[in-house]
């Protein structure tokens, strides 16, 4: 873990001026909040209009709070201890006050001088903090009208994908030539489905929707020039494995976004179960908003509920078999409070043994998006050749794969010279979101 026993590279941080890092905490950080602030003064003038000055004025101080946030950050201020009463708040104040301070000539953490990773987070952990510390907005999300937004705007690819994934419901129990050939081809597809639906990330585009989900699985094929680095095959035979180890199979899935790429892990869920790779499915999903359209178990349940309510005929159906896999438990929502905190996932066994041994009963882990594999990794500068296996840092309870498109610079698993490659045509190839792997470890 972070201090003199930690071997890793230096954690990328708002310290180098020309990174990633720095352009997040500068401008795309402070864009978020612009909009959280929008939310709650919208928020304020509604309770207004209706007379209920108490919720108003709740609300005011609530985007006083926020404005006040921006501007520490925008400042480069020390970072503070977080004042609510909620379970984490100490863990979170101790994880500071022990911080690694990255900028020379300061002793103190700030916003640009601790790892970018960390102040991210605190900064949703702050966000989160007004809302504890209000009286009438304790469970309010104010990402949700973002995510709902999100979730409309994909309806096409979410027809195509559930009447495919109907199609091969529907012929389960079938026993047709080519079926064993078949089945893999559909394995790779909604794997590939899970990849890519991970393009659209609200915390990317400071909350503004964009419409770059699949639309059609021709689209697929297009992209799979852009995986650079693919480990699709030994994915597949782990999967295989996982029949007949005589115990009742589990698979795991982290999840990251709502929406399409929720929709899609959903599907491929279902094709897991239904071809009975394994009897259950455990969502791990955040304990509070998160990266904006980070998943929560409200937003689990409110899109199988929006998909039950389909006019479409496919998406309807699909909708109810997942109500009945939760109702049935072979679909299980997990909430911990681990993927809320600034430790990256190498630290999971000192802080929090009790997870990492629940995520060892696992037969897989799959982890979603970019979010997740900086805290497989370490958010650290690895040199793009080390192997995946070797930046995991000792974090495995059980086989896992990361599926991420790319939207922070920093990769590992590349061959020698790809990122040269990759750089030469298109410059931004670590953080537009076009890139993207699908990685495994069997076990360190």
């Amino acid at each position: 873990m972070a201090g003199e026993q930690d071997s890793r590279p230096v954690s990328l941080s708002g310290v180098q001026k020309s990174s990633f890092a720095f352009f997040t905490i500068r401008d795309r950080l402070p864009n978020i909040l612009t909009k959280v602030i929008d939310v709650f003064s919208r928020l304020a003038s509604n309770y207004h209009a209706e007379k209920d000055e108490v919720k108003a004025e709740d609300a005011k101080n609530i985007v006083a709070k926020f404005s006040k946030l921006k501007n520490e950050m925008q400042t480069d201020k020390d970072i503070k201890p977080i004042e609510d009463n909620y379970k984490d708040s100490i863990l979170w104040n101790v994880f500071f006050k022990e911080a690694p301070v990255l900028e020379e000539g300061k002793s103190t953490p700030s916003w640009y001088s601790v790892a970018w990773l960390a102040c991210e987070c605190y900064m949703y952990r702050r966000i989160f903090e007004a809302m504890q510390l209000s009286q009438h907005h304790t469970l309010f999300d104010p990402f949700f009208e973002q995510k709902s937004k999100a979730f409309f705007s994909s309806e096409k690819p979410m027809q195509t994908l559930a009447s495919y994934v109907m199609q091969f419901v529907k012929t389960t129990n079938s026993v047709e030539q080519g079926s064993a050939e078949k089945l893999q081809l559909d394995f790779e597809m909604l794997l590939e489905y899970c990849l890519w639906g991970n393009k659209c990330d609200l915390s990317i585009s400071a909350g503004t929707q964009v419409s770059n989900q699949l639309k059609e699985s021709s689209q697929l094929k297009d992209l799979l020039a852009h995986i650079i680095s693919n480990h699709t095959e030994q994915v597949w035979k782990h999967v295989n494995t996982i029949k007949s180890n005589g115990k009742q199979a589990r698979i795991d899935f982290v999840l990251d976004n709502a929406g399409f790429e929720l929709y899609s892990d959903l599907c491929f869920a279902e094709f897991l179960l239904d071809k009975q790779f394994c009897e259950v499915v455990y969502f791990h999903v955040k304990e509070i908003p998160w990266f904006v359209s980070d998943t929560s178990k409200f937003d689990f349940e409110w899109t199988v509920k929006q998909c039950c309510d389909s006019t479409n005929e496919a998406v309807k159906a699909l909708g109810q078999r997942w109500q009945t896999r939760l109702n049935n438990k072979t679909f299980v929502i997990v909430q911990n409070m681990y993927w809320t905190l600034p430790h990256d996932f190498a630290a999971m066994k000192e802080f929090d043994s009790k997870l990492y041994s629940d995520l060892s009963e696992s037969q897989l882990l799959i982890f979603k998006g970019d979010l997740n594999y900086r805290k497989l990794i370490g958010d650290r500068s690895w040199p793009f050749t080390t192997t995946f296996d070797n930046a995991l840092y000792g974090f495995c309870p059980a086989p896992l794969c990361a599926l991420r498109t790319l939207k922070a610079d920093l990769v590992v698993g590349l061959q020698p010279g790809k990122d040269k490659e990759l750089a030469a045509r298109d410059q931004n190839w670590m953080t537009s979101g076009q890139y993207a792997v699908i990685q495994f470890c069997k076990k360190l």
